[in-house]
């Protein structure tokens, strides 16, 4: 239960970061001079990291996940 608690909370903080991010992108600060943040990474990383709670999530159920594991694996 305890796996399911952290990669659910790993995933919401994902989205939320991810969603801050789109905000953020293509915004000039205050003072008009360009952000420090690559906004437009940060979002990729928070999909990617998203898309390895899901597949963790997977693997928690006992779906098997890998190389020659899916429909078109390995031979």
């Amino acid at each position: 239960m305890f796996d399911w608690i952290i990669s659910l909370t790993a995933g919401a903080a994902f989205i939320g970061l991810g969603l801050f991010a789109n905000s953020k992108l293509g915004t000039i600060r205050k003072d008009e001079r360009p952000h420090q943040v690559p906004w437009g990474l940060v979002m990729i990383g928070c999909v990617f990291g998203v898309l390895l709670v899901i597949v963790h999530l997977f693997n928690i159920i006992g779906v098997e996940t890998g190389p020659g594991h899916g429909p078109l694996g390995r031979r």
